[in-house]
């Protein structure tokens, strides 16, 4: 089982987010699909998806990972997948 993803190596894998909604130190916490983070980033043409996705939304609560979500399509919904952790271990 992989360890625990550092922000570091998400931009390593992918790059700069093409978005960020909330950060770091924001006070408020959102809630989306049983997932509880207050740091969003988008990637919207995420190069070598480990899940072929069009776009990817990677979510944290301060500096610790919550989880992915992703799109199959520009105008999909986000579903959660968990290709991520097996990716960057």
């Amino acid at each position: 089982m992989p360890g625990p993803i550092e922000r570091s190596s998400v931009v390593k894998f992918f790059g700069t987010p093409d978005r960020t909604e909330g950060n770091l130190n924001e006070p408020r916490e959102r809630h989306q699909d049983g997932l509880t983070f207050n740091e969003m980033w988008i990637y919207l043409h995420p190069l070598r998806d480990p899940a072929g996705a069009t776009q990817r939304a990677v979510l944290w609560r301060r500096y610790d990972y919550v989880g992915s979500l992703i799109r199959r399509s520009k105008d999909g919904d986000w579903e959660p997948d968990r290709s991520l952790p097996d990716a960057l271990g």
